[in-house]
């Protein structure tokens, strides 16, 4: 991996958009049946929480992709919407996050 791109590009990105954030207060939620859990507070957390029968590929491409976002200086909220947008027909729930429970699926 070029050097820059290390040492520059992901000074921007927080540790909610590095998938190390906790699901807390209010927030959305996209359930993929075939990925995992795509969830946001619409402040600066965004991660994708696996399913155990999730596509692997296609899940850390995803992962991959969310991280760039951030890197490209995309708010939590816009790129949840833009990948919401492209998964159309599974419900947005919106809600406190910690009170979600109905998925064993936080990172």
């Amino acid at each position: 991996m070029h050097e820059r791109f290390v040492s520059t590009s992901f000074e921007r990105v927080t540790v909610g958009r590095r998938f190390g954030g906790v699901p807390e207060g209010k927030g959305r939620w996209q359930r993929i049946p075939h990925l995992g859990v795509l969830w946001t507070d619409d402040k600066e957390a965004l991660q994708l929480g696996w399913l155990d029968d999730a596509d692997q590929d296609v899940a850390n491409a995803l992962a991959r992709r969310m991280v760039l976002m951030a890197v490209d200086g995309m708010t939590a909220a816009a790129a949840f919407d833009v990948i919401a947008g492209e998964n159309r027909k599974y419900m947005i729930m919106h809600g406190d996050l910690a009170d979600r429970g109905e998925d064993d699926f936080w990172n």
